[in-house]
């Protein structure tokens, strides 16, 4: 009887206690019954619950119920956290299937057959949820926070929630920092209110009756796999070989891991540099190669440190991504600033979170970068900074001249920054304050890296060319006259800063007009008409430089049949909801600057790039959002539209266009599957009448910005 257990505490945390052997195990060992909601499920749980799973299977005839997201193992448990989606059961019984068979083929096939073995006797059944963003609050923190329920004989019902998931690392006591909340039914009062609530939640939960939730059953051909991965199996014998093993050397040396995400081992020898730096400095990371788990992690230790973790982050959408991964994965409060979140001003609230010292559960606070400059933010952060642990995501972003400012006044005692380019192209004053404060980047991970260790998908690219119009190319030829001529009285003069400035401008101006080029309208579209496969899920991000060409690009689009969303910091409707109808139903993306940064997009197959850059950081992030590994992506396409003339006359202004679009194609094309591309440029590169040799000397030139608008 779970009454026989004595007194339970109000909150077990992996910190302080061994959560599996003062609660787990001995309700398991007493209960009839077990209903469990997690975010995923791995079996290998089974080395920590070994002899109370046979207590509860064998001795009390038990049976589990257990809800949770369509992911059977931990392998890839990232994309299951983040939005994972089958698009049919048959696509979902195929990636199920193909995780059984590794499961059975790996060194712990054992805890595999056992799993088989519980679902083939009806000992456990599992049912599968995906959760909307219309689902009631109340159930969004079911899935959330994690429930489980204990029920004995008797109808006594242990609950509890916290941000453990049903795994080793969940519920190890060298695995996750976790902690949950406990609630015996026998106390009465609020706790039996909690336990009854939650039993009929569950219920209504189990039989699909909720809305916003989807529950479904193993697909027919996984139930299949895994009959006959049990054919043969005497359930009772495993049951007690288990609760006589010792536990595996390799679970219990398990790479460090957040939230039952395990790093890898560029994170881990990141987050190792970074420590040995006394917990600070910068992280180049290519986009797509999870710099946001390695800054979890760090949060993780900042906590660990007594610290609150304070993330800034460049927009609205990044912050409420981080928010879900910080109270996913961390189990942390969350005070939130910026993104219509307006009331941490008026309340005092990023105060009060900072000054909360040993809770149960620790607070995290996240602001979006414009907040975070105001002086209402800086009145309640600078007097607690010592309490401070921040991170930065898309760090170079705090080096502009509007925002560096909070540089001069957050004494944090941990700081971490992450950018795929930390470095501001152009802006060796913002660089050096970024620098100064974050201290050197401690560790680098480049795209080749991540390519090589298969961290991101190969790609092909796939680069096309079209002219300037005469109009286009007079206006270029006209301020390149006048670069020439700024930067000539900006190296003899006294007042180099004002020529500068002015030059800067003309600069922006000139490569205005290659970006909004109109005659890659008409080439993107037929591009888009000759490639795009509705019917093949695929889905295409459509980089634009401004408003105008976005429009153009989808009317000539709509001429053609296409029809398409939008995706910019002004639009009338909602950011997230248009990324959730792409994720689900795949499509066609035509987006301004703000997808650049962060965006989680792993699905995206196919990207046309029309904004041609010269700024590194812009090319490489583009890049890299359709890099992202996900279920069933294999190769990634990236399509691009350069602006080249037919042939090039040695004294042609445009030929700084020349050596900037090419030097942009040469750099996608190095790490692409698309080894002929190269050839192809250089032919071009050739018939210009422009030494090969040439080529090698090709770097980015000229003066470049960062545009810090959100796009």
């Amino acid at each position: 009887m779970l009454t026989d257990l004595g007194e339970l505490r109000t909150e077990y945390s992996s910190d302080v206690s061994d959560i599996a052997a003062d609660f787990y195990n001995p309700c398991l060992s007493e209960s009839l019954a077990y209903d469990r909601i997690t975010g995923f499920f791995s079996s290998t749980i089974f080395h920590l619950t070994r002899r109370a799973l046979g207590r509860f299977v064998l001795s009390n005839g038990g049976r589990m119920r257990l809800l949770c997201s369509p992911r059977l193992s931990e392998r890839d448990a990232d994309g299951l956290l983040y939005g994972y989606r089958a698009r049919d059961d048959e696509s979902l019984g195929r990636v199920l299937c193909e995780e059984l068979q590794e499961m059975l083929e790996s060194p712990r096939a054992d805890t595999a057959r056992l799993l088989a073995a519980l679902i083939a006797t009806g000992s456990l059944d599992v049912r599968l949820a995906r959760v909307a963003e219309i689902a009631p609050a109340q159930t969004k923190r079911m899935f959330h926070d994690k429930v489980g329920l204990f029920i004995d004989q008797a109808g006594n019902s242990v609950g509890f929630r916290g941000s453990m998931n049903e795994s080793y690392l969940g519920l190890s006591s060298v695995g996750n920092i976790e902690s949950i909340d406990v609630w015996p039914s026998w106390e009465g009062g609020r706790d039996a209110e909690r336990v009854s609530n939650a039993t009929a939640r569950f219920d209504r939960l189990w039989s699909g009756d909720i809305r916003g939730v989807e529950v479904f059953a193993l697909p027919d051909m996984v139930f299949r796999e895994i009959e006959r991965a049990a054919e043969g199996v005497d359930l009772e014998d495993l049951l007690q070989r288990f609760a006589n093993q010792s536990m595996p050397e390799d679970l219990a040396k398990r790479p460090p891991s957040v939230g039952g995400v395990e790093l890898r081992e560029h994170q881990r020898r990141a987050v190792s540099a970074w420590k040995e730096n006394n917990l600070r400095g910068l992280l180049s990371h290519a986009t797509g190669s999870g710099k946001t788990i390695t800054g979890l992690y760090c949060a993780r230790l900042m906590i660990e440190q007594g610290l609150t973790p304070l993330i800034i982050v460049p927009s609205n959408l990044l912050l409420n991504q981080w928010a879900r991964q910080v109270k996913e994965l961390l189990g942390c409060r969350v005070v939130l600033c910026g993104a219509g979140n307006d009331r941490w001003s008026s309340a005092g609230l990023v105060r009060a979170a900072l000054e909360q010292r040993n809770t149960a559960v620790p607070y995290a606070v996240i602001s979006v970068l414009n907040s975070a400059a105001t002086p209402a933010f800086r009145a309640q952060v600078r007097p607690m900074s010592q309490r401070v642990g921040v991170i930065v995501d898309e760090v170079h972003r705090i080096g502009s001249a509007g925002s560096k400012g909070i540089l001069a006044w957050l004494d944090a005692q941990a700081r971490l920054g992450l950018s795929a380019t930390p470095e501001r192209a152009g802006d060796p004053e913002g660089t050096r304050a970024t620098f100064e404060y974050f201290g050197d980047v401690v560790d680098r991970y480049s795209l080749a890296d991540a390519l090589e260790d298969e961290v991101l998908a190969p790609y092909v690219y796939e680069p096309t060319w079209v002219s300037l119009n005469a109009g286009e190319q007079q206006d270029w030829a006209a301020l390149t006259t006048q670069i020439r001529k700024l930067y000539a009285m900006s190296q003899g003069s006294g007042s180099a800063q004002g020529y500068n400035d002015r030059l800067k401008m003309k600069l922006i101006e000139r490569s205005r007009i290659a970006k909004g080029a109109a005659a890659k309208i008409p080439m993107a579209a037929q591009m888009v008409l000759e490639t795009y496969r509705p019917d093949a899920g695929q889905k295409w991000l459509i980089y634009c430089d401004d408003q105008d060409q976005l429009r153009s690009v989808q009317t000539a689009l709509g001429e053609r049949g296409l029809p398409s969303w939008e995706y910019h910091s002004r639009m009338a409707g909602s950011a997230e909801t248009t990324l959730r109808l792409f994720e689900s139903n795949g499509g066609i993306i035509v987006a301004i600057k703000c997808l650049d940064e962060g965006v989680d997009i792993p699905s995206a197959s196919h990207a046309l790039v029309l904004s041609s850059s010269r700024n590194p950081r812009e090319f490489i992030q583009r890049r890299g959002r359709i890099l992202r590994r996900s279920p069933g992506k294999t190769i990634a396409t990236l399509q691009d539209v350069l602006v080249l003339p037919e042939s090039l006359d040695a004294d042609d202004p445009t030929i700084s266009l020349v050596y900037g679009e090419l030097a942009r194609a040469l750099q996608f094309a190095e790490w692409s599957l698309s080894r002929s591309t190269v050839s192809k440029l250089e032919k071009k590169w050739v018939d210009l009448g422009l030494p090969l040799r040439q080529l090698d000397e090709i770097r980015e030139s000229g003066i470049e910005v960062d545009d810090d608008a959100d796009g």
